[in-house]
């Protein structure tokens, strides 16, 4: 289903495009070629991200597993870095604006993963007594929440709105300067997973790194200073010294 998931994305990143929100060089060929190394980007990174910040001890004993992605096992952050280094690498010139379009297209695709998650009764949430509980095979016999569901309602349609908004909220000028987008999503997205991770059960390898703090909460954490730092070195530092 992943599979399917990752064509999809790969797909829409090819033949969408949004108005306003184009590919730096707005051609097929180009679309094309950018989709094709952002995928790669995004899986590779996925990969070797769930490798380093979930289970650096196993894979450093089962080496030969890691390039093994039907055994399972990714990372939306390490997807995320691996995608940017990628975008910067085969075009730096066009850097920020492929990465606004594929951020917008992200919002798109990113719940269809969610539903793969529910629909593969994985990455489920914590026990709850609410009505909507469900009960996962593998997770006991008690209800748990659906958090995946959350999450994609979160990562999809409330994460595009605020992005929009906000970018909205900016006006023309700095609203408009590329780059923006970006920064909006990476921000929104950390934000939203901050918040759905006190109802996901942490993962079986590292658990709660303290308290009831996830390694999804540390990781969504650093994501928003790094936006953040580099939202006010591109949006507000600037803007200042023209004012001076």
């Amino acid at each position: 289903m992943y599979g399917l998931v990752y064509v999809a994305g790969w797909l829409t990143a090819v033949f969408l495009r949004f108005r306003r929100f184009d590919y730096f060089v707005p051609s097929f060929s180009y679309a094309l070629y950018i989709a094709t190394f952002a995928a790669l980007g995004a899986i590779m990174g996925g990969r070797v991200g769930y490798v380093l910040f979930y289970e650096p001890a196993y894979y450093a004993q089962h080496m030969t597993e890691i390039p093994l992605l039907y055994l399972g096992g990714m990372s939306f952050f390490g997807g995320a870095l691996g995608l940017v280094l990628v975008l910067c690498a085969v075009h730096p010139r066009g850097f920020w604006s492929n990465l606004d379009h594929l951020c917008l297209l992200a919002c798109l695709i990113l719940p269809l993963g969610r539903l793969a998650n529910f629909l593969n009764g994985e990455l489920w949430g914590t026990v709850t007594d609410l009505p909507w509980g469900v009960i996962f095979e593998g997770a006991g016999s008690l209800p748990r929440h659906p958090v995946q569901l959350y999450e994609a309602v979160l990562e999809g349609p409330l994460l595009l709105t605020a992005v929009l908004t906000v970018r909205r909220i900016m006006g023309t000028g700095n609203g408009a300067k590329p780059g923006m987008v970006s920064l909006l999503f990476g921000f929104f997205y950390a934000l939203f997973r901050f918040a759905a991770e006190f109802f996901r059960e942490p993962d079986r390898v590292t658990g709660y790194v303290w308290l009831i703090f996830t390694p999804g909460h540390v990781l969504s954490l650093l994501l928003m200073l790094v936006v953040s730092a580099l939202f006010m070195m591109r949006f507000v530092f600037p803007s200042r010294r023209r004012v001076r």
